[in-house]
């Protein structure tokens, strides 16, 4: 995977760039205009094992799964995982004037896999495996269009089945400005969020 730092509101901050020797780039246009209060970091075990332990006092909720990736441009990503980001607000839908809407629930992916993105398909290709698949709305997680080819959703069995680089995906929602936390991360890409902190589990 690239590095990178992949910020998705609407005043980009380069945070120790420099010092750290990452790249900083932005998401295409999609934004919220309110201060980002989640994190999505992308790693390995090691790296989010220690970024899971920030200060239990700052941290509302926290999750962890893993996800693949084709050419980071793809995301495979199981059903069960993709439905608790929608509980908590953070899958959005994308509307004709580029604005988020966060939905609430999508399409079950346990016979045929959904393929959710800008312009959808009812066949995709993941390796060598052709799959059929249920061409869904144009939904992301978060509010910025980080990977270009979209979602794939599907069941824990398929999941499995299917090739790609995987790699650890943690969420946490704070109980103040994400951008703050970013400097004690370790991660080899990480997306600032909007989530709705004060009704998360």
């Amino acid at each position: 995977m690239k590095k990178g730092i992949i910020i998705t509101i609407a005043t980009v901050c380069v945070i120790m760039a420099a010092a750290a020797g990452v790249f900083v780039a932005v998401s295409k246009g999609l934004f919220h205009h309110k201060e980002a209060k989640g994190l999505i970091l992308y790693g390995t075990e090691e790296q989010l094992s220690k970024d899971s332990k920030l200060e239990k006092a700052d941290t509302v909720y926290t999750y962890q799964t893993k996800v693949k990736l084709i050419e980071d441009n793809l995301m495979i990503i199981r059903e069960k995982d993709m439905q608790e980001f929608c509980k908590q607000q953070i899958v959005n839908k994308i509307d004709a004037q580029n604005q988020c809407e966060p939905v609430s629930e999508i399409e079950s992916a346990e016979k045929t896999p959904v393929y959710y993105a800008k312009d959808p398909k009812t066949g995709i290709k993941v390796g060598e495996k052709e799959l059929e698949v249920t061409a869904g709305k144009d939904y992301i997680i978060g509010s910025g269009r980080m990977f270009d080819e979209g979602y794939l959703v599907v069941s824990d069995t398929l999941y499995e089945e299917l090739q790609g680089e995987e790699t650890g995906m943690l969420v946490l929602g704070l109980n103040k400005a994400a951008d703050k936390e970013i400097g004690q991360c370790e991660f080899e890409q990480v997306q600032l969020i909007d989530i709705q902190t004060g009704t998360v589990d």
